[in-house]
């Protein structure tokens, strides 16, 4: 089964439209980020005079940062597999297009969290989680039978390869709350 375009379904006969993205089989989270980032990469090269030059201040290049770009590789964050590689290749993405903006050349150094501090960012995996609770919420409060709330307790059925199953979204908010001793 694979859809190659999105497009919009009408459910039980009502006039509420759902948008549903390309389904791969296989379920390659990893693929989507990186084609995300190649996406957020070419609008981030696109205005290359803006992040050179010296007369506009810090505080514009960040807000046209962070609408045009960094907005692109988070879109539908909140229902990525959270996994350390998915997280470092978003974060490292994004500390270089900071280094950018700062004028940070080669053979400058400076520690990560120095950045993140003169650019008031987050690291990304807290931007992550934050808008993966905050998708949480908003389907808790819709109706038992809304899809969206169906989704939370959606179990894939049939079997899975051999070997360690991956990471899951469910798993991954699980181990969110139970390193917050919330059951």
């Amino acid at each position: 089964m694979h859809r190659s375009n999105c497009h919009t379904e009408d459910y039980c006969g009502t006039n509420n439209r759902v948008i549903i993205p390309p389904i791969n089989e296989t379920d390659r989270t990893d693929d989507d980020i990186t084609a995300r980032i190649k996406k957020a990469q070419l609008t981030f090269s696109m205005p290359m005079s803006v992040w050179k030059e010296k007369c506009i201040r810090l505080q514009t290049k960040l807000k046209i940062f962070n609408t045009n770009v960094k907005s692109a590789p988070l879109y539908g964050s909140e229902t990525y597999r959270s996994t350390k590689l998915l997280i470092k290749k978003l974060q490292t993405f994004i500390n270089k297009c900071l280094r950018k903006i700062l004028n940070i050349c080669w053979p400058e150094v400076i520690a990560n969290e120095e950045q993140w501090e003169r650019t008031q960012q987050s690291r990304i995996e807290e931007r992550i989680k934050r808008r993966k609770w905050k998708w949480i919420g908003h389907s808790l409060r819709k109706p038992e039978n809304s899809i969206t709330r169906s989704t939370l307790e959606w179990n894939p059925q049939g079997f899975r390869r051999r070997g360690r199953p991956k990471q899951s979204w469910r798993q991954s908010v699980q181990d969110e709350l139970a390193k917050k001793n919330i059951t």
